[in-house]
């Protein structure tokens, strides 16, 4: 291991060379009789690094491969822990069953969604899992990027330097090693598992800014784009808004996220942090695909109700969206269209009959559930290129709902409406960003939007989208 000086002498940081076919010499596990604390095994994988390194070759120089050490560890809360790490670089994702959650700390690397197919786990790392990617894509990729959202454009799939992990009760810390990585980043991160930071106890508080003539600017959209479902040039489009709020401080979006978890407890829960005060995350209950082997499920969410004061109003509102043809009609257009996209992917599908209702917080929709054996060919990037985006957050026909959008819709999405989740070699699971906000510094920009059908009305459709902004309207009371 060597450091180079560049022109201006300077010292640059030592980097790994790391040659993928070494003996796996430190990927036994920690004695039975150790302790299992998250300190001691951040300090006991510090330690198997350092050993690996030392017994690699510098001009030898593996590509392509993963090289990961990891150990199980007795049990935290992930999402705590993510609040004493250093800022700027932390990811988060836990699935709406709570089953599994993982969290990460740095970038090994990072590339378009596929990247995590084209790494391979290298063979000596026998007692290993695949790693975890995290996966963060903008609504449209063909917009011009806002300057709010610029920082983000590395983020689609990237590959975390440390993770963390529990699936069920079973919680691990691993390290994931590719050609060129910083070996002192990789001991900085490390030990900040060993020494964590304290978190602050009292957050700043939030104040919710003026929507000014925001909904007249939104019946304007609203009335536009039924203008162009009376014509046929569209049979849905959804419109989407923002809500501002500022901060007595600086915002830390780990202590934002776990607020919104502590109300809104069924949902996929994401984080994506990009910089020091730069993070996009959220609680959102809409999954685009999940995959297991060959097997993939996915669903349509559409149709909104407020969630009723007691029992009898919350099912007689359930009610009235499961009898409302205006909501059926916007559900069946999201059916259709998740329908269409699979079979292309699929041998067979199996679809519920009638849709469900999906109870949350402060809303309930109307869901549908798909299930689809898939074709031996197909990919993670396939799944995706098919079924983002869907009607429920673009419209239908979906190409000329997003160029409908790109005209008359005032700001650019960046994030919010993609996909975001986790994929590896043996499956993913990807929800739609909805139920989401941006963090910029003392700033929370929050979206929410409605799907606009014949038959809408731009004052209701304003006060959906107040429902869906509940949960940051609480932030701020």
């Amino acid at each position: 291991m060597k450091g180079k000086a560049g022109g201006t002498g300077r010292r640059t940081e030592p980097t790994l060379a790391v040659p993928m076919s070494a003996s796996p010499v430190e990927q036994s596990p920690l004695r039975d009789d150790a302790p299992r604390s998250l300190a001691s095994v951040a300090c006991a994988l510090a330690a198997r690094v350092r050993s690996f390194v030392g017994h690699v070759a510098e001009d030898r120089v593996g590509a392509g491969r993963i090289v990961r050490f990891e150990a199980a560890f007795d049990p935290v809360d992930l999402l705590a822990l993510l609040r004493t790490l250093p800022v700027g670089s932390r990811r988060y994702f836990r699935d709406r069953s709570a089953k599994f959650e993982v969290a990460g700390l740095g970038v090994a690397t990072h590339g378009p969604l596929g990247a995590h197919e084209k790494l391979v786990l290298d063979p000596a790392c026998v007692a290993c899992r695949e790693p975890v990617w995290f996966v963060a894509m903008p609504f449209d990729s063909a917009r011009e990027r806002a300057n709010e959202w610029r920082m983000f454009a590395h983020a689609s799939c990237v590959l975390p330097t440390i993770e963390v992990r529990r699936e069920g009760e079973l919680h691990t810390l691993a390290v994931n090693i590719v050609e060129g990585v910083d070996l002192a980043r990789i001991e900085r991160e490390l030990g900040s598992f060993a020494k964590p930071l304290q978190p602050r106890v009292v957050e700043p508080a939030l104040l919710r800014e003026s929507d000014g003539d925001g909904e007249a600017q939104w019946s304007r959209a609203v009335r536009t784009g039924l203008e162009r479902i009376r014509a046929g040039a569209l049979r849905k489009i959804v419109l989407a808004r923002t809500r501002r709020y500022a901060a007595s401080g600086e915002l830390d979006p780990t202590a934002v996220l776990t607020r919104l978890a502590s109300r809104e407890l069924r949902g996929f829960r994401f984080l994506v942090e990009v910089g020091p005060g730069q993070a996009f995350l959220g609680v959102t209950p809409e999954r685009l695909v999940s995959r297991s082997g060959r097997t993939a499920r996915s669903e349509a969410v559409a149709g909104t109700r407020p969630r009723g004061v007691d029992g009898v109003a919350d099912r007689l509102l359930g009610e009235s969206l499961i009898s409302s043809a205006k909501d059926r009609r916007e559900q069946a257009l999201v059916v259709e269209r998740v329908r269409e996209a699979l079979t292309a992917c699929a041998t067979s599908l199996r679809i519920d009959a009638e849709p469900r209702l999906l109870r949350l917080a402060y809303v309930q929709h109307l869901a549908t559930r798909i299930v689809a054996d898939l074709r031996p060919d197909v990919s993670d990037v396939d799944l995706v290129r098919a079924l983002h985006p869907t009607p429920a957050v673009a419209g239908a026909p979906v190409m000329q709902a997003i160029e409908a959008l790109r005209a008359f819709e005032p700001f650019d999405r960046g994030l919010y409406a993609g996909p975001v989740g986790v994929v590896s070699r043996d499956g993913a699971e990807i929800a739609v960003a909805i139920r989401s906000a941006l963090i910029s510094g003392d700033r929370l920009t929050a979206f929410a939007g409605a799907g606009i059908v014949e038959g809408s009305d731009p004052a209701e459709e304003w006060r959906e989208t107040g429902h869906k902004l509940l949960a940051f309207e609480r932030l701020a009371t």
